[in-house]
């Protein structure tokens, strides 16, 4: 056969059939495991969706508009649960002041009395 009619191989793949035909069992082995380590790592790595983070950092004009609309939807989640909390927390002390509850109710009619004086510039 000539050598232009000769089969390309990997120059990569030459080099690792050498290797492992000349190792020792032991050098095998190891070989083996470095091999094993190599491809649990890259399985882990593409879990992570590293490319994709690595090409948001790769384009800052997206991650800066990405982390603007993260920050407004934090905001507003916010905003709204606090509003929802504390409707329903005074939605529960009025039905206690209703209640006419001995202590409770009088304490939390004084402490919403002192609410709304102190909102009056009192």
């Amino acid at each position: 056969m000539l050598p232009a009619e000769r089969p390309q191989a990997d120059p990569g793949q030459e080099d690792t059939e050498r290797a492992n035909a000349s190792a020792s069992p032991e050098h095998a082995e190891e070989l083996r495991a470095i091999t094993k380590e190599v491809d649990r790592i890259a399985k882990i790595v593409e879990r992570m969706n590293l490319g994709d983070y690595v090409g948001l950092l790769q384009r800052p004009a997206r991650l800066l508009w990405l982390n603007f609309v993260a920050g407004l939807a934090r905001g507003l989640g916010t905003i709204l649960g606090a509003t929802l909390l504390v409707s329903l927390i005074l939605a529960l002390a009025h039905r206690i002041i209703e209640t006419n509850l001995p202590g409770v109710s009088q304490f939390l009619a004084s402490f919403v009395r002192l609410l709304q004086d102190s909102g009056k510039g009192h």
